[in-house]
């Protein structure tokens, strides 16, 4: 769990990133949907099979769309990676979805602000018939894509 004054530091992070936003702009930049402003808890826990530990890692919400979410963490989270987002409320997990982190950039000492493209999740595709061995494939050549975040 993440210590009270560390959460109390994130949210001031948070609270300083959105302060350099207008307000009046919806910028979806090189995104498909816009991202919406938004304030919460939520866990991403690892989506592949070659990881077993099952402590999550805690995330407060920045930003979420239709494509994808954006969140600030204590740790670096290397891009490219599935992870089932896990979504928070009073504590209990209200929802989920399965997206793959695109950037992690430190911002302020132990604080990273990170993005998110929503996916297909992993168990999914293999139960519609991908090879598990592909689908992992996939994230050994990662190459970051030029956007914003």
């Amino acid at each position: 769990m993440v210590h009270p004054a560390v959460s109390s530091s994130l949210l001031d992070e948070l609270d300083r990133l959105e302060s350099r936003r207008d307000p009046d702009r919806i910028d979806v930049c090189n995104r498909q949907f816009a991202r919406f402003a938004t304030r919460g808890d939520a866990e991403l826990h690892p989506m592949t099979r070659s990881k077993l530990d099952a402590t999550p890692i805690e995330i407060k919400l920045r930003d979420i769309g239709r494509g994808g979410l954006g969140f600030i963490v204590e740790q670096f989270i290397e891009p490219g990676t599935p992870w089932r987002c896990v979504f928070l409320d009073s504590g209990y997990a209200v929802g989920e979805i399965a997206c793959v982190i695109r950037h992690c950039d430190r911002i302020d000492g132990r604080v990273h602000l990170a993005g998110a493209q929503i996916v297909v999740p992993t168990g999914l595709l293999v139960m519609l018939g991908a090879d598990p061995a592909s689908i992992d494939a996939q994230h050994a050549g990662y190459v970051e894509p030029d956007d914003c975040g």
